[in-house]
């Protein structure tokens, strides 16, 4: 009898279900936010194997591995990745869908019919007899999901801070908002702080529910409006197909029952049935499927299947060795960093203004780049923060552009924010030599990255921040090892997705670029990006240790008659006092901006405010909530 795994990976949780000889054993594990991160494949195989750490003493590998999972439609670049690593370490066959499918096929098996899948967030998938099928939302929680877990528990908290504001809203829901999450006053930064905030905030539908269930009218027609939002989405995928479709309602927010199952019935129409089984009970059928030789006939599709190779032995796979000073050459130009414009092959013979539009109009590309990784970025951000809060330091790893840059923004954080040089520090390539004198050679020795690090004396309380345009740099990537084993967060910045330096790193940073006006130059758009992240990445930093006041520089070294000029505009600024009651305070505080602020806010002298912010963690905020009213 073979042995199977059948895997379900979601935003909530990762469940397995491993069937054999033995009989059939369960286990879960923590969620993740989806493959279509950028450590996606990483974030995916971690959690994997933390669920499979609970289930009893099995075979070390299976037949066949059937997953669905959260993020598979938005990542079909990293698909192979993941399917190369569970061949690799789990499974000869491996079966990879996404969530949706194996929700429809465990809901009402491998038969015609429209599936919509409710949980953190909401999909649909509808499928003919004919084989095809098509999706509805599933656009993540910013721009759609309606009727989803998030909608419904956003709603309720809605309803909960208007009440709490006067502003109508459900007593009820306050008062169940304040059971699960404390002071409401606290919410939104708890939300921002959070890892997954779709999924903190979907937590509240349980209660929304039971509000709903004891009567309270508010929640009720948070449900009603979930439903009928999640009908549209059934409908819309139904008559893309075909109006007699039967409907079913699946996931896990389906199991609040009657309150959302009545409303989505008589909104739709029609056939509804009920749902036989769970996600994981699909990712099931899928692997018996391929045990039999049978494929999916309804949803085929939405899946793929990887095989081991004949000649392969199980192991024989193994990651892109980082250690390696270059690879093919056609490996290098493959990279999306050195890719030709084709529409610029006159550039030469274009008129100077002309030249300058294309570089501009290529920059302004760089921002919305940047943008679309905010969340990994504010994760990296938070990890950092906390490292550095600890005692730890952070380490910039770069060579030729990466590592000016790098070196740039190091130097610039002691005066600006009044730390001590050690706590940001560049490890350029080739030593402060190649800042002035390019060393465009030192980048291929990857063990001097890893003495760079060595020497630094990088330790667990440390960060190391790898920048490479290309994410293949062999001084960034032996680094990066080195810190991992060191036991340091590790952070990897690249300009090309599915980055080499991606791989076994804490935060995978790929802002992809693309092709530069002049093929390869990446200190033009890379660089301009690596500017902006890294500028970002220390200030937004700074801002979580305390060295801001709103958008002051509170912690800057006053060091000559320009900067000292600054402190009294600033302290006058933010406390409101004439220029010679700043000056006064400053004076006192030893030019210490941050004193001066609390010394004037606070009524208090020197010693005192320098008590009030070491117990407030270096916060002037923190340090005036001190002060008694």
């Amino acid at each position: 009898m073979p042995t199977t795994l059948a895997v379900d990976v979601g935003k909530t949780g990762v469940r397995v279900r491993r069937s054999g000889p033995e009989g059939p054993t369960e286990a879960q594990g923590p969620g993740v936010v989806g493959l279509a991160a950028a450590d996606g494949v990483r974030e995916v195989m971690g959690a994997l194997r933390t669920a499979l750490a609970s289930l009893p003493p099995g075979p070390g590998r299976v037949d066949v591995l059937a997953m669905g999972l959260v993020g598979y439609h938005a990542a079909s670049a990293r698909r192979g990745a993941l399917a190369a690593a569970l061949v690799n370490e789990l499974a000869d066959v491996v079966v990879l869908t996404g969530d949706v499918t194996t929700t429809y096929l465990g809901a009402i098996g491998d038969r015609p019919g429209v599936v919509v899948a409710a949980g953190t967030g909401a999909v649909a998938l509808g499928a003919d007899a004919g084989g095809r099928t098509v999706v509805r939302d599933g656009w993540g929680f910013l721009l759609g999901d309606d009727g989803s877990g998030y909608a419904v528990g956003r709603a309720g908290l809605r309803a909960a801070l208007d009440h709490r504001d006067g502003r109508g809203g459900s007593a009820a829901l306050e008062h169940a908002a304040t059971q699960r999450f404390r002071e409401l006053v606290g919410l939104p930064a708890l939300v921002h702080s959070a890892d997954h905030p779709s999924r903190l905030i979907a937590s509240f539908a349980p209660d929304v529910a039971d509000a709903a269930r004891e009567g309270d009218e508010v929640a009720r027609q948070i449900w009603h409006d979930a439903a009928q939002a999640l009908a549209r989405t059934a409908t819309a995928c139904r008559d893309a197909l075909d109006p007699g479709l039967p409907v079913c309602l699946a996931g896990g927010l389906a199991d609040v029952g009657a309150i959302l199952a009545e409303p989505f019935a008589a909104a739709v129409g029609g056939s509804v049935l009920p749902a036989g089984g769970t996600s994981l009970d699909g990712a099931e059928l899928l692997a018996r499927q391929a045990c039999a030789g049978e494929p999916s006939t309804v949803v085929a599709d939405q899946v793929s299947v990887v095989r081991r190779a004949d000649d392969e032995p199980p192991g024989a796979r193994t990651e892109t060795d980082a250690s390696s000073a270059t690879g093919p050459a056609e490996v290098i130009g493959a990279l999306a960093t050195e890719g030709v414009r084709e529409d610029l092959l006159d550039l030469d013979e274009r008129d100077s203004a002309a030249v300058l539009r294309e570089l501009w109009e290529a920059e302004s590309t760089v921002a919305p780049a940047l943008l679309a990784v905010t969340g990994t970025v504010a994760a990296a951000v938070d990890d950092i923060a906390d490292r550095l809060r600890g005692g730890g330091r952070m380490f910039y790893l770069g060579a030729g552009t990466p590592g000016r840059l790098a070196f740039v923004d190091a130097s610039e954080v002691p005066p600006t924010y009044g730390t001590p040089p050690e706590l940001v520090q560049a490890l350029p390539a080739g030593g402060v030599e190649a800042m002035v004198q390019a060393r465009e050679g030192a980048e291929d020795d990857g063990p001097a990255g890893a003495a760079m690090v060595r020497d630094a004396g990088v330790g667990p309380q440390d960060v190391v921040v790898g920048i490479s345009a290309s994410g293949r740099t062999p001084y960034v990537l032996h680094g990066l090892r080195e810190a991992a084993g060191r036991g340091a967060l590790t952070v990897a910045v690249s300009s090309n997705t599915g980055a080499r330096a991606s791989a076994g790193v804490d935060h995978a940073i790929e802002v992809p670029t693309g092709p530069e006006v002049i093929s390869g130059s990446t200190r033009l758009k890379a660089g301009t990006a690596q500017k902006m992240l890294l500028g970002a990445l220390s200030t937004a930093v700074m801002v979580r240790l305390g060295k801001t006041h709103g958008p002051f520089m509170v912690d800057m070294q006053a060091s000559n008659v320009k900067l000292r000029d600054r402190a009294v505009r600033m302290v006058g600024r933010v406390t409101g006092c004439d220029v010679r009651q700043a000056t006064d305070a400053l004076e006192d505080a030893g030019w210490s901006t941050k004193v001066a602020v609390v010394m004037v806010l606070g009524g208090a002298d020197a010693a005192r405010a320098r008590e009030l912010l070491a117990r407030s963690g270096d916060s002037v905020r923190g340090a005036l909530a001190l002060v008694p009213s």
